[in-house]
């Protein structure tokens, strides 16, 4: 494996080495690079060195069970203890004394923390790792004792995808963070004043295809140019029909026809979940739909279980929780539904389901029960199968993939920084990628990691240049609709209480980029929607109009 490594890696694996085996200071590195330059190899070479040569232990983990498992590795959650809560940020516990006499035997001869995809760890995770380290090896009253003493490593890109709720690994918790969610006084900025920095820079996944390496180099930090615009939308999808719902049957049969491995990568859940369904419905005709139900009808949506999964046999399913990480069962995996079993006494329930994973290995899986806090000390517990259709992912789920073909969908839906560029550098290669809506103007970085990689490469790598923030105007491109988005009713109108004299003709409002808003179509709705006229004010205004 060392012999493998390319010359960036070899010089990031002498360091790691060096440091541990001499022991003589504390090694704290945050190892940055671009999808595809080869942290993950790197990982278990330095793992597999230091268990071979040091006969130490090296935890290793990653923010998500996917991300875990293509290291080898645990979730953060499950390796440090750390609480966890679905839809908001849950507060710093500490486990009790007895708990951490067996966490504290079974990590005594653990030497070195790898910890990759740090780009997706909020700053407030951070500062429970740390907590939950000093807790476990009772380092709180030694003058070094950060990280409870020991050897620790970060992997990932600060310019992927930023944390879902908080805010990113490097910026600093304010006091008031602290108090809500610790319940101390103070701060401490554990990123700027411990950690030293590398970069790798050869990237190793889109080795073989040179163009598509260098417009994922550009698009990474924001740079957006004509050319790099004109080769992506050559592998946009050229949809034929003119209505929503003949082009969603489009696409449905467009990716039936891709190879069996193909996931659709989509900005928003809503986009996924109607993917899904249209394909269920489509392309899976004449076989018998499995309607999986909760235990509590009302509940809509807790704990990230759906209340309802519509399943059919030979669906493509993707699990949602993390059930064994050694047999690659994690949140994010991608089986096929081969059979159910039903309950003996009620044929409409279903008790288990039987799937068929990548590898050719059968797992059955049955209903989990999830303990979530609705209120303080007030809990609830749902029992459902933890699974859901997957044809259709979110990008923010797909992050540490490495794909050979994908659909992906980088339009007007994408709302955060670095998350087309995830997208597209989940795909190895320009054969393998598929668009169904490109949109220049959502390629964006984030400001705040391109100033954090500028003082890291001048502090720590000054013989690279600084990264430039791109203040580029793109024009922005309108997406091909193949979807009628959820949050969308249609507007009923009454068309014989309309007067034909008293259609509104509403010009299209321009906004900066000389692109026509929505307000015309708005503006319509809101004079003539029957549900909005009913509010008396709003008819009086309309009068008066």
């Amino acid at each position: 494996m060392i012999s493998e490594l390319n010359s960036d890696q070899k010089r990031v694996f002498d360091k790691v080495t060096k440091t541990v085996s001499t022991d003589n200071e504390i090694l704290r590195l945050y190892v940055s690079g671009e999808g595809g330059t080869g942290k993950s190899f790197l990982i278990k070479t330095i793992r597999c060195w230091i268990k071979k040569i040091m006969k130490k232990d090296v935890i290793v983990s990653a923010p998500t069970g996917i991300a875990a498992f293509n290291i080898d590795g645990l979730t953060i959650h499950r390796v440090f203890q750390l609480p966890v809560e679905h839809g908001r940020t849950a507060k710093y516990r500490v486990i009790r004394y007895s708990t951490i006499k067996i966490i504290r035997e079974e990590l005594k001869n653990v030497t070195l923390i790898i910890i990759d995809e740090i780009s997706m760890i909020s700053n407030v995770t951070l500062m429970y790792i740390h907590l939950r380290l000093v807790e476990i090896f009772n380092t709180k009253d030694l003058g070094n004792g950060w990280f409870g003493g020991k050897h620790i490593l970060f992997f990932g890109d600060l310019l992927q995808l930023p944390p879902v709720r908080d805010k990113q690994p490097f910026i600093k918790l304010s006091n008031i963070e602290i108090e809500n969610y610790i319940g101390t006084l103070g701060s401490y900025d554990l990123w700027r004043n411990l950690f030293s920095y590398d970069e790798l820079r050869i990237n190793m996944q889109q080795k073989t295809d040179n163009t598509y390496k260098d417009i994922l180099s550009r698009i990474r930090i924001g740079i957006v140019q004509y050319s790099d615009i004109q080769i992506l939308l050559s592998k946009k999808i050229n949809f034929k029909s003119i209505k929503i719902e003949d082009r969603m049957q489009e696409l449905c049969d467009y990716i039936s026809v891709l190879s069996s491995d193909t996931v659709c990568l989509l900005p928003t859940c809503s986009q996924c979940d109607t993917l899904n369904e249209a394909i269920l419905s489509n392309v899976f005709k004449g076989k018998v739909l499995q309607v999986l139900n909760s235990e509590d009808e009302d509940s809509s949506r807790i704990a990230g279980l759906s209340r309802i999964i519509r399943i059919k046999l030979g669906a493509r399913i993707m699990l949602r929780r993390n059930i064994d990480i050694t047999l690659g069962l994690v949140n994010g995996t991608i089986a096929t539904v081969k059979s159910v079993t039903r309950s003996v006494d009620n044929k409409d329930d279903i008790e288990k389901v039987q799937i068929i994973l990548s590898t050719g290995v059968d797992y059955t899986i049955e209903r989990v029960s999830v303990k979530c806090e609705v209120m303080d000390r007030v809990y609830v517990i749902r029992k459902q199968f933890p699974l859901c259709l997957s044809y259709g992912m979110t990008v923010h789920k797909s992050q540490g993939l490495s794909l050979q073909t994908a659909v992906v969908d980088v339009g007007n839906s994408i709302f955060t920084c670095g998350q087309a560029y995830v997208a597209l550098s989940r795909v190895k290669t320009l054969e393998g990628l598929y668009i169904i809506n490109y949109d220049p103007a959502s390629v964006k970085a984030s400001k705040l990691a391109i100033i954090v990689y500028s003082r890291l490469r001048k502090q720590f790598r000054p013989e690279l240049k600084d990264i430039s923030i791109f203040e580029g105007n793109i024009r922005k491109m309108l997406d091909t609709m193949w979807m009628i988005p959820k949050n969308i009713q249609e507007c009923q109108i009454i068309e014989s209480e309309i007067p034909k004299n008293l259609m509104w003709n509403v010009r299209g409002i321009l906004n900066n980029n000389k692109i026509y808003s929505c307000a015309n179509a708005t503006m319509q709705c809101m004079l003539y929607c029957s549900s909005i006229l009913e509010v008396p004010y709003l008819v009086w205004m309309i009068r008066m109009l």
